[in-house]
């Protein structure tokens, strides 16, 4: 297991004691309580596969990267002309389609984001003249919709691989990306009790802290946000 992924699984194993003694203060939040739940939920999971990790195939987890990064690499691509064109438009809805931030998209649900890359390749072939100027031609969205659709296709759902009795198929990376997913979702629900209870805040982002194994200080990986 790589190091970052190391220390997040520490943080999920710290995290969730401290959502099951925090319950019931969270549940004044309806959708932190659910979020909280699911995130409970999906860690023995995890850790079923944790043990696993060296006998999963290599070959299999590379793919699968491989074709996540290819899909996301030519959505994020076209983001930056999609916005320009939208501008000129003065069409608000496509405008708010594409200017989802880069780190808020690689974070989506990979069903949801799937699902809004195809919304993105849409308003890209609709506006295929006007992204010629952009150096987006016939070929590049072609080979846009082929990473997405494969990408698609290939698809576990999250919360299979969360389920513990219909993940044999799934590699750990594909689990412990899909708890990451869930725990992203709970940072945005927690996000309430910074105004409406500060302690309790405080004490979610210090359980949510990643700690380096080496030096012992919280620190943030690629993606990864404070809570």
């Amino acid at each position: 297991m790589h190091s970052f992924r190391a220390d997040q699984f520490r943080m999920m194993g710290v995290l969730a004691p401290w959502l099951t003694a925090n319950l019931p203060a969270i549940a004044k939040s309806k959708m932190a309580a659910q979020e909280a739940a699911d995130v409970l939920a999906g860690l023995p999971a995890v850790q079923a596969k944790a043990g696993l990790t060296a006998t999963e195939t290599k070959k299999v987890t590379e793919r699968r990267t491989q074709q996540r990064e290819a899909f996301e690499t030519h959505i994020l691509a076209m983001l930056g002309p999609l916005q320009m064109v939208a501008t000129a438009l003065n069409d608000m809805d496509f405008l708010g389609l594409v200017t989802i931030g880069r780190t808020t998209f690689k974070e989506l649900r990979p069903e949801l984001q799937a699902g809004v890359g195809q919304q993105v390749l849409a308003k890209a072939k609709a506006n295929a003249k006007k992204l010629e100027d952009y150096a987006i031609d016939a070929d590049f969205l072609a080979e846009a919709q082929t990473l997405a659709d494969t990408f698609q296709q290939g698809l576990p759902d999250t919360q299979s691989l969360l389920d513990a009795r219909q993940n044999a198929n799934a590699t750990y990376d594909e689990v412990h990306e899909a708890q990451m997913t869930q725990i992203y979702a709970l940072d945005k629900a927690m996000s309430v009790f910074e105004a409406v209870n500060p302690e309790l805040f405080k004490g979610y982002k210090s359980a949510r802290a990643l700690i380096d194994s080496a030096g012992g200080k919280a620190k943030k990986g690629k993606g990864e946000k404070p809570a």
